[in-house]
């Protein structure tokens, strides 16, 4: 993979102390990585993209052009960008064709696209519907409406983003993610189950007032999951594990770390989730970025590239 020299990257990316940082991560997590990372899993909303999902903006609502910087650093050394996200893929594809990146994981890992939509590959193992969409089969199902039934108050439809899609469906509000997986296993919808996507600020009327924080959180069938849509996407491509990373943002990007060389949760994972800390110390090769959202997202691209150069 061919690379800017040191001057002309540094001028680039403004970073003048690259060096620093490659030196500043212990090594024991970062040492499963080959120094040329090929691929970056990357979580969108929090992750990449600021307040509003806008790119330049930080977690302070302030204006920087650092993430956009670190974008323009990936495409100059090909690295592969592949965006994973809960967005369906119509909302992905725009969102690609803006930053330049030409592969997605959409519907939190139902749904793998590759060059800019030409080609689209299922991630649902073996919940085989005979016509329509897997959206329309779990509607169908009923567990959709066993959901919003059972926990009233405490879940509700995430609109609008819960319009339009084609595999998950997706919810807000405030519950225990076991058992209410336990719920839908001892109702019958054992396929299925529900995954917390991480903070968001919307909620309506509906939800309980005293609800402690409101999550999005997605049901899918139960093979789906952005872990298994990381691994497939190696397979498929032939990607050695060691030669990709991933960030995010939540708890649920923390099951991509076995699949990836390094996991790398932005700050705002903790300090908008802090019991995230716990489960942490399940994978050893997680890092918790320095600074939050784009500008976390910034850190990691010069930490990567910077390895190259020490």
């Amino acid at each position: 993979m061919g690379g800017l020299d040191r001057p002309m990257f540094l001028e680039l990316l403004e970073t003048p102390s690259l060096t620093e940082l490659a030196g500043s991560w212990p090594k024991e997590l970062t040492e499963a990585m080959v120094p040329d990372i090929k691929v970056i899993y990357s979580d969108v909303d929090g992750t990449l993209l600021g307040p509003g999902g806008c790119l330049f903006m930080d977690v302070k609502s302030g204006y920087t052009g650092i993430p956009a910087q670190a974008i323009l650093a990936c495409h100059m050394h090909k690295i592969d960008v592949v965006l994973v996200s809960g967005r369906n893929r119509h909302q992905l594809c725009g969102d690609a064709r803006i930053l330049g990146f030409k592969n997605w994981i959409a519907e939190l890992g139902c749904q793998l696209i590759y060059n800019m939509g030409e080609t689209v590959v299922l991630n649902v193992g073996d919940f085989a519907i005979e016509e329509g969409t897997i959206w329309q089969a779990i509607n169908s199902g009923g567990a959709p409406h066993f959901l919003l039934d059972r926990y009233k108050g405490e879940l509700e439809q995430h609109l609008p983003w819960s319009e339009n899609r084609e595999c998950t469906h997706i919810f807000r509000g405030w519950i225990d993610v076991d058992v209410v997986n336990d719920a839908l296993r001892s109702e019958g919808y054992g396929r299925l189950k529900i995954v917390d996507n991480g903070c968001v600020r919307r909620r309506s009327a509906n939800l309980n007032p005293d609800l402690p924080e409101v999550h999005a959180y997605h049901l899918l069938p139960r093979a789906s999951g952005k872990a298994s849509a990381v691994r497939k996407d190696r397979e498929l491509r032939g990607i050695p594990r060691e030669a990709t990373i991933a960030i995010g943002d939540s708890v649920s990007d923390l099951e991509l770390a076995p699949e990836v060389g390094a996991l790398f949760l932005v700050r705002n994972a903790i300090t908008e989730s802090p019991g995230i800390l716990d489960k942490m110390r399940n994978y050893p090769n997680v890092f918790i970025t320095h600074e939050s959202m784009g500008l976390g997202w910034a850190e990691v691209i010069n930490y990567l590239i910077g390895r190259r150069y020490v």
